[in-house]
């Protein structure tokens, strides 16, 4: 276990955590997961590695994933709000992220179930007794909810559920430990008294950093654009890892590689070592985990040639498209998958980052024969051309 206590932020309460350690209990390890969004990233990848972890050591994984919890909203470290997803999103969302999650944990020690399967079904009195187990008081010394109560914006009574809820779901899968974000621990902790209040063995809470996006200052979001998807090409996340500000680099050392803590920390301290080579290494091994050992070579001679020598690559992707008289480009990036949502590839163009025969494109809209059979370039590694069909 010493590499996940090494790497967690909280260990509440660690005497009862060692207790369990020494009992040699095959331990029920729970983590949930809202599907907000239809892909994983690096963030959550992080987490669902320390998961991993514990399965490796022999105990069973619990996944949960929070279909019913999605609908209603994670407040946890927000300022204001979150808008509902309706139900058909959060289908969507677990069909896109379900076959990603499996393939990075255990199958043998592993179960997966959904909270809209006992959620759903709790009665007015049960969701009475379950009110009960928590005060006001409570709920207001969570720091977010004290502060939005101070400066006087509205918290739902839902909000107040949410924690709850997640609780619940302790209680529903009699989990003896429950791991999540560093943002979580107020309610990993509230959920060891829900367990208390349905006569349960409480939980042990243990967290871990957040993982900081690729600006290097906020919590890696895929509303905020600054993540990197582990269902990018190799070639991509490496690139983009290459992109993260140096500070950064040692929290992905700690939370997305099996590197030896006081190796990280001794290269840390060398400062004659340029940072860069550093970073090249942090994204051949990520790239090696998710791909493979050939697949982050290449990565990395591609970068080398298209980032650092600015070649463009003697061979790029090939799409076929039907002669129209206009091409609106952001459906058609959409369309072929360059990105994954129209906002994203209007947000891409408008920044500059679409280049047609080096040339930057800054328009939503282009001649159908001033686009066909052109070397086209999104972002700094993306090149591809488009042919008539």
């Amino acid at each position: 276990m010493k590499y996940l206590i090494e790497r967690s932020s909280a260990i509440t309460p660690k005497e009862e955590f060692e207790k369990l350690l020494k009992s040699k209990k095959n331990l029920r390890i729970k983590l949930g997961v809202d599907p907000t969004a239809p892909d994983v990233t690096l963030g959550w990848y992080a987490i669902l590695r320390m998961l991993r972890k514990f399965q490796d050591y022999g105990h069973t994984a619990i996944l949960i994933l929070g279909e019913f919890t999605a609908q209603v909203g994670d407040p946890s470290g927000k300022s204001e709000t979150r808008i509902k997803l309706q139900e058909d999103d959060v289908n969507k969302n677990s069909d896109g992220v379900l076959p990603l999650i499996k393939n990075i944990l255990n199958h043998e020690n592993l179960e997966i179930v959904s909270n809209r399967d006992w959620l759903s079904k709790i009665s007015t009195a049960e969701m009475v007794n379950l009110a009960s187990s928590t005060t006001l008081a409570q709920m207001l010394e969570r720091d977010d909810f004290s502060k939005r109560y101070e400066n006087g914006n509205p918290i739902s009574l839902m909000e107040f559920f949410y924690p709850l809820f997640q609780g619940y779901d302790s209680v529903a899968v009699k989990a003896d430990i429950e791991i999540g974000g560093h943002d979580q621990l107020w309610n990993l902790m509230l959920g060891r008294e829900i367990q208390k209040f349905y006569n349960l063995s409480p939980q042990i809470a243990i967290t871990f950093p957040l993982l900081v996006g690729t600006d290097g200052t906020k919590k890696m979001s895929q509303s905020l654009g600054n993540y990197i998807s582990i269902s990018d090409t190799p070639e991509n996340i490496y690139g983009k890892l290459m992109s993260i500000p140096d500070e950064a680099m040692w929290e992905y050392f700690m939370l997305l590689t099996d590197i030896e803590i006081d190796e990280i920390n001794k290269m840390k301290s060398q400062n004659d070592v340029n940072p860069f080579e550093y970073k090249k290494k942090l994204g051949h091994l990520i790239v090696t985990e998710l791909y493979s050992k050939k697949d982050a070579d290449h990565a990395e001679d591609s970068f080398n040639s298209i980032t650092i020598n600015k070649a463009t690559p003697s061979k790029v992707d090939e799409y076929k498209l039907e002669r129209l008289e206009n091409i609106h480009l952001p459906k058609v990036l959409t369309d072929f998958k360059l990105t994954k949502s129209n906002s994203e590839a209007r947000r891409l163009i408008e920044s500059g980052s679409l280049k047609i025969d080096n040339q930057k494109f800054e328009d939503f809209d282009i001649n159908f024969d001033d686009f066909i059979n052109k070397t086209i370039q999104l972002g700094k590694r993306n090149y591809f051309t488009i042919l008539e069909k």
